[in-house]
């Protein structure tokens, strides 16, 4: 007698996500998948002045005290490292020795993004020998020193769980016929990630509402040990989404592909076949600003600004200045090319992005 083929159980939205992301030979193992070329571009992929302006406001931290010397410079989910390369370069240019106390770094789970980051800090050209390395998990500081931590779109990436009605869901694995499957809570536990989330929340005085269940409690525990680690941290982050979010399926989470999108709610409704989408697609969602702010609070950061990207870039980073630097220094001509680029940071993304930036500091050290 023949045996049955195994029949895979439902898992639940969240592996799905982690494993299509970044699984092996998932999305995210292949850095072409990001930039103009690839399925969608960030304002990595817009301007180096992003990295232009981020370089400013670290040195602008370290000029008032607010940092000092030496500084680890940190990037997570840094993808090929161009974020990380162009603030190194631009600390170079707008410094005179600030990079030879500078240690550069980024935290990637990845091992080909690693050696995607190392190929293209290899390329890079500065005025001082510089520190550079890809590490899986960060090593603790050698000696006493400061640390800037940056991200860029990295919290909508981070896997979730769908919940909806007091429904959870669920991805049935049939052969290659992948289909949604709404479990009711009382009866499928849920995911330990997402009862850790909502255990935190119990107590918080603004009831949370939201149907998308984002795992961001590990990464932020591990950014509070890192922080506790030096004397002054500072992390910096910009991600699509806003305060007090609401999150309906028509539009969260969104898959994309080859500049084409796709909801989670019509995907449902059409019957669309989540094994297509496997690996294929990039998966995210809005980020909950709010949601951040308690989170990073309960672990012992201090928010020190959040407000929409242009903002941000023009009045904590001062873009314009460096800008009007650069056309000084190049010409009209080339700062014309430039300032079409920034404008696609400042205004096409500028008001769909936000940035925020916390702070903490040890007083043991």
């Amino acid at each position: 007698m023949p045996l049955k083929p195994y029949k895979m159980p439902p898992i639940p939205f969240s592996t799905f996500m982690k494993k299509s992301l970044y699984g092996q030979n998932g999305y995210y193992t292949n850095p072409h998948r990001v930039g103009k070329s690839g399925d969608f571009y960030t304002s990595v992929s817009a301007s180096k002045f992003f990295g232009g302006a981020i370089a400013s406001y670290i040195l602008n931290l370290v000029e008032k005290g607010h940092l000092n010397l030496p500084l680890r410079i940190v990037e997570i989910g840094a993808n090929n490292g161009y974020l990380l390369g162009d603030v190194a370069l631009f600390l170079d240019a707008l410094s005179t020795h600030f990079l030879r106390d500078c240690e550069f770094a980024t935290i990637e789970p990845l091992p080909s993004l690693r050696e995607a980051q190392k190929s293209h800090f290899s390329t890079l050209r500065f005025s001082t020998n510089i520190s550079f390395n890809a590490f899986e998990t960060l090593p603790l500081p050698e000696k006493s020193s400061d640390i800037f931590i940056l991200s860029n779109e990295l919290f909508d990436s981070i896997a979730c769980d769908v919940m909806q009605d007091k429904k959870i869901l669920y991805i049935t694995q049939e052969e290659k016929n992948w289909q949604g499957l709404w479990q009711e809570i009382d009866t499928n536990p849920l995911p330990s990630q997402s009862a850790v989330l909502l255990n935190l929340l119990k107590n918080n005085p603004m009831p949370y509402k939201q149907e998308i269940l984002p795992h961001w409690i590990p990464l932020i525990e591990q950014l509070s040990y890192i922080a506790k680690a030096h004397k002054k941290s500072y992390f910096l982050t910009f991600d699509y989404g806003t305060k007090n979010l609401t999150n309906p399926l028509s539009y969260n989470p969104r898959f994309y592909h080859s500049h084409a999108v796709m909801n989670l709610k019509d995907i449902l409704g059409q019957n669309i076949n989540f094994y297509s989408l496997y690996q294929n697609a990039d998966i995210t969602y809005d980020v909950d600003i709010s949601l951040l702010n308690i989170l990073f609070s309960h672990y012992g950061f201090e928010l020190v600004f959040e407000d929409y990207q242009a903002k941000v870039l023009i009045e904590q980073m001062g873009i314009l200045s460096l800008l009007e630097s650069f056309e000084r220094a190049q010409g009209f001509a080339t700062y014309l090319k430039e300032i079409h680029k920034v404008k696609t940071l400042l205004h096409t993304m500028g008001g769909r992005f936000m940035g925020i930036c916390y702070k903490l500091c040890n007083t043991t050290l």
